[in-house]
């Protein structure tokens, strides 16, 4: 694709898109789950970037080993190294969320031992229904009202109207270019398709609104990519480093969908643009296609696991889980489970956030794909 370097440019969280921002005196609000609404930072004009630890050198985490225990998830403890090495000093703060226990414990590692000027914890509940709702609609106004007095911004709801029209703008483009991968080879590779998501959580949104419809033009035009040995559907914890698709697609397997929060699970679903729009962003973000943290979630995840494999004629499912990841140990074991009653074949791979032991993961992603081959 023509553009597809620009998106790849702003895998690093330390990239050229945000030193631009910060050039015209703009202030940058980093934020660790995609629980947290972007659209009511970016009414602000303040830049969102999901926090991420990709192209940041973590080597070794002796300070997240100590602080965060060499048993929860590297994720966290590359974080919890990054900000204490001052790594994260181009972030004027950060928004953090219950959204997982090993989040939790870094959110406030990070705020006593390493702290931002500016910290704001959400509580997000982990169940939708009327009462949860007005729960996070009422934590929405106080996460304005805390950006306010500390940024000293007036958020009107126009502008978070604007913003959330914004953001729905691409979450259209995203689902346009995603329904391409139907096609038979797709126009675009899985490993193209994460540098654009990932990308999608550091460029400002109207830019890459711009480089999202010409990338779907061009995908549009282009005819295929080169044949491949199986149709797989990637499922699991958070992914941002396409060098993991590049894995499997590098031995001749094709990522043509996924359920991930660095995929489809971040955009897949609108936000309500009438009547109020903190409302419309807690009914939103409660009521996405979930993930493990939401405790009412599973039929739905399910639901949406089966409709994606049908729709998108996925041969076989590759599960990654991030190495200590609770919520995705349990909810490998009962997806698998579901797949082997339905026939249809899957692969559960444990990782590093960092990638590591890339031969043996070879190994079993081509044997993976040979037993697909066979079918």
């Amino acid at each position: 694709m023509s553009n597809i370097n620009e998106f790849a440019q702003a895998i690093p969280l330390s990239n050229s898109w945000i030193d631009n921002w910060r050039k015209e005196g703009k202030k940058v609000l980093g934020y660790f789950c995609s629980y947290i609404p972007d659209e009511l930072i970016y009414a602000a004009d303040i830049l969102p970037i999901r926090m991420r630890a990709i192209g940041m050198e973590c080597t070794d985490t002796p300070m997240g080993d100590a602080y965060m225990s060499a048993t929860t998830c590297s994720f966290t403890r590359c974080c919890l190294e990054l900000a204490n090495r001052k790594q994260y000093n181009f972030i004027d703060g950060i928004v953090c969320g219950n959204t997982c226990d090993q989040i939790r414990r870094l959110y406030d590692n990070i705020r006593y031992k390493a702290p931002f000027p500016f910290h704001h914890f959400l509580s997000i509940p982990c169940f939708v229904n009327d009462v949860t709702i007005d729960w996070f609609t009422h934590e929405l106004v106080k996460f304005k009202d805390s950006l306010k007095k500390a940024f000293g911004v007036e958020i009107t709801d126009d502008n978070l109207r604007r913003s959330i029209k914004v953001y729905n703008e691409s979450r259209k483009l995203l689902k346009k270019i995603y329904e391409l991968r139907k096609r038979d080879p797709p126009p675009i590779t899985g490993t193209e398709m994460l540098n654009v998501t990932v990308a999608g959580v550091t460029i400002p949104r109207d830019k890459f609104n711009e480089l999202l419809t010409q990338l779907l033009k061009d995908a549009e035009a282009k005819k295929d990519i080169s044949n491949s040995k199986a149709r797989i559907m990637i499922i699991g914890s958070m992914l941002d480093d396409p060098e993991y698709m590049k894995l499997i697609e590098d031995l001749g397997g094709v990522v043509v969908m996924d359920s991930l929060c660095f995929g489809s699970r971040y955009f897949w679903d609108l936000v309500d643009e009438t009547g109020d729009p903190l409302e419309a962003l807690a009914k939103r973000y409660l009521s996405k296609v979930p993930c493990p943290r939401m405790t009412d979630g599973y039929p739905e995840r399910l639901k949406f696991m089966n409709d994606m494999i049908k729709e998108y004629n996925v041969d076989g499912v590759l599960f990654q889980r991030m190495k200590f990841c609770p919520f995705w140990w349990g909810e490998i074991f009962m997806l698998r489970r579901d797949l082997k009653e339905q026939g249809i074949p899957s692969l559960e791979l444990e990782r590093e956030y960092v990638l590591s032991g890339a031969g043996a993961i070879k190994t079993r992603i081509q044997a993976f794909l040979e037993v697909l081959e066979a079918r």
